[in-house]
């Protein structure tokens, strides 16, 4: 939500040509021609990785443990509209974002989602009234814009409580909290850095999302990549001064360079074996910032209840981040789907939920509003990122007592041979696709600074 310009993307997007990649300022010098490189992880990250190495002469191949590529990008089509898995919006589509760029070159089709297009219900199921809603408004900026600054200690729930110590009784602050904040950042408010969320950028321009899918930019990249998928990294050795070794159940692979773009959750879980082991520096960084999960509920009714033109439903419930938005598919898509989310704290306890049991919990805060409308449920998609082995979470977040070293650490390179890249690597562009992708294009020229030494 903090929004501004920067020209030090510049420097960045001045690599980026037909694919938003590198050709431009690298040109096409063969810098690592016989050269083998390894990216782990075929996520938005590590295919901007590979593709930028591809065009440098690198011979490159990407294990990705998944039985598709794009990572946290995953479209599926099966209700009779896209429905995203993961990544739902370009955050700030301008021509200055990358992702903006790739969409245009992928033939995408973009909806410009209106914010101001909402409906707000209370606890009981009735339209908050407006002078309220302007009030909760007006709070949450007032914290969230005057109170917060980079120097503000503790969390985004200490911010509040220091607003004032009684307000967070008010299920329409928790809700604010919780559908804005708690929402933008993927954690729970008592767990986000109140300081360091003043680190972090965007793009101007509202959001949009693809009408037609989010993967089509995927498709793009991944083009003429080695991708080898159902491939699960046991262990990395880069031990010696000579090759490293990667090691899969069915199969060792050699190379010169490691390129590392798995989730936060994978490094957290400690799935993959490295040796010698990481750094205690980077581990403790790697324990210490915030991996957080987003529940999406997508619910497709065979006769509509709801308004067309409405882009937005709130819903206030007693349980923060308890399906506070609602996302209307009809003012985009022919489809009857209202599109549910959960946040924070919530979020975990949703991801834990069988199909029948979220389902049930979303038609529940549905029926508090529409009531005996709400009819029969035809198709059900949902998404459980904590519980997927080779993700472990949505996206990362700045956790109290984080550092902007943590975030440093995260991306720094060993020994000149294993490389990290993810949205989670750099604090400035967390939690966004186009961070990812330029964490991976950093990557490379990472690779390519170190082969000349």
């Amino acid at each position: 939500m903090f929004f501004s310009r920067r020209s030090v993307f510049k420097s960045i997007l001045s690599l980026i040509s037909y694919l938003s990649l590198s050709k431009g300022s690298l040109g096409n010098n063969q810098n690592l021609a016989g050269k083998n490189v390894i990216v782990v992880g075929a996520g938005i990250s590590g295919l901007a990785a590979a593709s930028t190495l591809v065009q440098q002469g690198a011979n490159v191949i990407i294990l990705e443990a998944k039985n598709y590529i794009g990572g946290r990008i995953k479209t599926d089509r099966s209700l009779g509209a896209s429905f995203e898995y993961g990544a739902g919006w370009i955050h700030g589509p301008s021509k200055e974002n990358p992702i903006r760029n790739l969409a245009d070159h992928s033939s995408s089709s973009l909806f410009v989602t209106d914010d101001d297009s909402a409906e707000l219900f209370n606890l009981s199921g009735d339209d908050i009234d407006k002078d309220i809603w302007d009030e909760i408004d007006e709070i949450w900026q007032e914290i969230m814009y005057k109170d917060i600054d980079s120097d503000t200690e503790g969390s985004i729930l200490d911010a509040i409580n220091a607003y004032d110590p009684n307000i967070w009784r008010d299920p329409n602050i928790r809700w604010v909290f919780s559908a804005y904040t708690e929402f933008d950042y993927g954690g729970p408010v008592q767990e986000i850095s109140a300081g360091l969320i003043n680190q972090m950028r965007g793009f101007s321009t509202a959001d949009v999302i693809f009408e037609n899918g989010y993967d089509k930019i995927i498709n793009v990249i991944a083009n003429n990549l080695q991708i080898q998928t159902n491939t699960i990294v046991k262990s990395v050795n880069y031990s010696t001064h000579k090759n490293i070794t990667v090691s899969t159940p069915s199969k060792n692979y050699e190379c010169d360079y490691l390129i590392c773009a798995v989730p936060l959750g994978v490094l957290k879980s400690n799935s993959i074996e490295f040796n010698p082991v990481l750094p205690k520096y980077l581990l403790d960084s790697i324990e210490r910032v915030g991996f957080g999960t987003v529940t999406k509920l997508a619910l497709k009714f065979k006769d509509q209840f709801w308004d067309s033109d409405i882009q937005y439903y709130y819903t206030v419930t007693k349980e923060t981040g308890r399906w506070p938005v609602w996302l209307n598919y009809r003012t985009f898509s022919k489809v009857k789907i209202l599109m549910g989310l959960c946040m924070g704290d919530y979020a975990r306890k949703a991801d834990s939920m069988s199909k029948k049991e979220l389902t049930e919990d979303g038609l529940e805060v549905l029926k508090n509003v529409w009531e005996d409308n709400v009819g029969v449920v035809e198709q059900v998609l949902r998404t459980s990122w904590l519980n997927d082995p080779f993700t472990k979470g949505a996206y990362s977040f700045p956790k109290v007592n984080n550092s902007e070293e943590d975030f440093k650490n995260l991306a720094e390179p060993l020994d000149n041979k294993l490389f990290f890249c993810g949205e989670h690597t750099n604090l400035k562009y967390l939690a966004t696709t186009h961070g990812a992708l330029f964490s991976g294009i950093r990557a490379a020229k990472e690779v390519i600074k170190a082969s000349k030494k």
